[in-house]
Formats: structure tokens, sequence, C-alpha cells
């Protein structure tokens, strides 16, 4: 059914020069704008012959991309596989191996994951290149929580002892006046400090990680400087209940007055882990911010087309909605689902069920089948979706939402779903030496169309999130189990 829908969508691109003139999609739009029942949730099935053999594939797929890292670019941060090299752009702590650790080790990878944890003893989190600074977020959701998910599948000693060698040296960047982290850290300078302000998600995305490693440590002063960073972003004030501005000063905790509201970058984790801790936790205030978050997001972010696609916009500082949506925003959908199942809220499931349908569209409305950076909703006309920006920098959310919402639902569409994705990537952005991201989407000659970039999340997220989607529900369950934003997975506290 899917290669008929898209063989029509081709034909009727080639009869307008190629153009997307999104207007004509008729009945292929009313086909693909079907809800189906979401009102009955059920278990998804047991682990078919089928679904073994796509769990296979994608295995093979993670051990090709670890091979290409591992011969060009082992010990550096990110493998470049157009030209067969290593960069070291996150500060050459090989951000990309401490990334992939748990995902080697969930998918048996064996030999590869004992020779990246060996690596691990080998670097020193207390330095960067001369004048380098790191980026304190990346670094938390990468490095950190890459060993602590590691330390959650493998309990070595190793893990934990560099994990809070890593701690620490990100600990520096707390020491400011409000106790927000500054974004940036120079980890050889221990005098110097970063720009005065910090965006929504790099001082809100940071308490699973140290909440964790308080956990698993016993050191309590990291779980006491990541609450009082909930604390401030709290406390500042605000115009929209339930919605946070994108920006805050790390000097005097107050809100930028010239910032948008989004759940894409620059905000998207900061509202993903208030559900989490949520879970993780128990600790009620969260839940109680995370329904305000959806309730005011639901209200003020959520648009839909004439074509009956449901989108999570931007309200920009003049009070429009700016029906754009870009790819990172399609974790949102997923979050929507579980937090449906934990906090007993189905018209959140329901809204979950559209906006993880939009996200697919936007891969199956291409000509390779893979999902445009951007996307922009028109008012009029047909199913009312266009690329605004036609990177794919072979990112998770899409199939991250996919593997939540099977396990929640146990529809076997967003198997499918899943598969044809991961089918495009293999016809496009496989190349000898790894995986490449695209620069357009909608072109299929790969000439002078591939990017000699592989980050490290599509090794961490892109790559899991895919092996789960087709492995059995026993495996990394969602009632005992957080991913964090990076898809490091965290035991739930009982």
């Amino acid at each position: 059914m899917r290669i008929s829908l898209r063989t029509v969508f081709f034909m009727l691109c080639g009869l307008l020069g190629g153009l997307y003139l999104l207007s004509v999609y008729g009945a292929l739009g009313r086909t693909l704008t079907q809800q189906p029942n979401v009102h009955s949730p059920q278990q998804p099935n047991e682990h078919s012959p089928e679904q073994q053999r796509r769990q296979k594939a994608v295995r093979v797929a993670m051990q090709h991309a670890w091979h290409g890292y591992r011969t060009h670019a082992f010990g550096h941060d990110e493998l470049q596989p157009l030209t067969q090299s290593g960069n070291i752009r996150w500060g050459n702590w090989s951000i990309s191996l401490l990334d992939a650790l748990d995902s080697l080790k969930l998918m048996e990878l064996h030999t590869e994951y004992a020779e990246a944890k060996a690596h691990v003893r080998n670097i020193d989190f207390t330095r960067s290149p001369h004048g380098f600074t790191i980026s304190v977020f990346e670094m938390t959701i990468r490095a950190l929580g890459g060993l602590l998910g590691a330390y959650e599948l493998d309990h070595d000693p190793l893990l934990l002892q560099k994990a809070e060698e890593v701690g620490r040296t990100l600990a520096r960047a707390f020491d400011t006046p409000t106790g927000l982290p500054y974004s940036q850290l120079d980890v050889n300078n221990p005098k110097s400090s970063g720009a005065g302000m910090a965006s929504l998600a790099e001082a809100g995305t940071m308490q699973l990680e140290f909440k964790q490693l308080a956990q698993v440590s016993g050191k309590r002063e990291f779980w006491d400087m990541a609450e009082r960073v909930s604390d401030v972003l709290e406390a500042g004030s605000r115009t929209h209940t339930g919605l946070y501005p994108m920006y805050i000063s790390v000097l005097t905790g107050q809100y930028a007055k010239w910032t948008e509201y989004t759940v894409g970058a620059m905000a998207d984790s900061f509202y993903e882990y208030m559900l989490k801790q949520y879970i993780m936790h128990g600790d009620d205030k969260y839940r109680s911010r995370y329904i305000a978050s959806v309730d005011a997001i639901t209200s003020t972010l959520v648009g839909r087309t004439k074509g009956n696609l449901a989108f999570v916009g931007r309200l920009a500082n003049d009070g429009r909605l700016v029906r754009e949506m870009e790819h990172l925003a399609c974790f949102y959908p997923g979050l929507l689902a579980l937090g449906a199942q934990v906090l007993d809220r189905p018209q959140d499931l329901l809204l979950a069920e559209e906006l993880t349908h939009t996200c697919f569209v936007a891969y199956n409305m291409t000509a390779t089948g893979l999902g445009p950076e951007h996307v922009y909703f028109i008012e009029d006309g047909g199913l009312g979706i266009s690329p605004s920006d036609s990177r794919y920098m072979l990112r998770p959310e899409t199939v991250e939402s996919l593997f939540v919402m099977y396990r929640i639902t146990g529809d076997q569409k967003y198997q499918e779903w899943g598969w044809q994705i991961f089918e495009s990537i293999e016809q496009y952005a496989r190349v000898e030496h790894g995986y490449a991201a695209l620069v357009n989407v909608l072109q299929t000659n790969m000439t002078s169309n591939l990017e000699d970039s592989m980050e490290s999340f599509f090794l961490a997220e892109t790559l899991k999130y895919l092996y789960l989607l087709f492995s059995p529900p026993t495996v990394l369950p969602l009632d005992e189990y957080v991913f964090t934003t990076e898809a490091h997975p965290f035991r739930i506290i009982k």
C-alpha cells in the first residue's frame, strides 16, 4: 500500500515538472489523513520472524556505521564518512564512542562494545584542545548520559568512575549567581565563564543525567545542583502559563522578553524532562508542570491544515502562530503518548496519533522517503505541507515517536512506517564508510547530495529506536525504563 501511494505521488510530481505543488494531493491526502481508532490500546504483538529479520537488519546497520567510525575516526568525536576522517568538534572527548556505548551493548555487539569500553579509560575529561569551549548541554546528554546509560546495562565501575569525572568537570559551569549553568565551558581554564544567556533546553536538560549520577554514585550534590536549576526555571516571570520563553539569563534567572515559544530547537527537551522526572522520581510538582505545559501547547501551538494535518508550530513574540514544524519537534507525539499512558489522559493519545502521522507524512511525501529538517504548513489547498529546509541530518525524533507509539498502542502500522524509513536510510544515506546526511531529501540523484557528517545521535538514538521498534516489548520496557533525550536508558526508581 505504501509503495503504491508513493508511486502515485511521484507520477504527479513528474507531471508538474518535479515541483512540489501540494494542492494536487487529492485522494492521496484523504488516504493519508484517515485517523485510526486509538481508544482501545493493545499490547504489541509477539516477536514475529519478520520483526526478527528487521531487528537483525538494524543491527547490521549499526555494525556498518560503527565499522566506519572505528576504521577512520576511532577516538575522535565524529566520523566524516565521505572523506574517511574524524573531527573533534565536541572537544575531543570521543563523543560518538560514548554516545554509542549502550547501543552496542543493547544490540549484543560484544567485540565492538568491549573495545569501545576499553578506550573510555583513556579519555581525560578534565581537558580539551587549547582555547576550545565545550557545550555543557551536549556533553551532559551525550557524554554523561552515554556513560550512565552504559553503566545501567553493564554495571562496570569504570563507567561510573568516568561518569563522575564528567559530572565534576561540567559542574563548574553551574557556578553562577543563580545556579543556572553557562552554556559553554573552557575546561582548561577554571576561571572562565560563558555567556550570560542560556537557552531553555540548555538550562533545563540536565536533571535526569545529574540526578541519575547522584543516585548511582551516592553524591547528593549532583541532585541538589539539578533541583536548584529546575526551581530557578520555574520561578522566572512568564507571560503564558505552561509555556516558557526560549532564553533565560544565567545571571538573574529572568527570561528574555523577546523570544518565541516552541517545542523545537532551544526548548524541546525541557518539556520532555518534566514528565520524565515525574516518572523517574515521583515528584508531583513535575507532574503538575507537565500537564500545564501540555494544555498550553495544545491550545496555543497546535494547528491544523485544511487537509487535516495537525502540527506543532511556534508562537512568535507578536502572538502569531508560525506554521512551521521542525524535525526536532517530532519527539513530541511520543512524549504525549507516554504521558497519556502514565497520567491517564486519553485525549493526549489522540493528538499523539495525529502528530505522529504528520511526522511520517513529512517523510512519505519526499522523493527519498526521508524527512526534511523543517516543514511549513500552508493554510489552503491540498494536504498543506511543504519542506522549508530540505536537509536530512540522520535525526531520530520521528522513529523515536514511532517506537513509543507502537509500544503503547500495539498498532503495527508504526513498525511498517519505521521499516519504510529504515529502507530509505539504507538506500540513500548509507555510504561505503558509514552513513551520511543528505543535502536535499527531494533529490534522488546522490551526486553532490551528501554531507560529510554522521553525528553521534545516529548511533545513540536513530538506530537504537529502530532496533527497539522491532524488538520484543520486554526489551527495555517503558514501564521499567525512562529514555533520556539522547535515548540513554535509566531504570525507573520504584
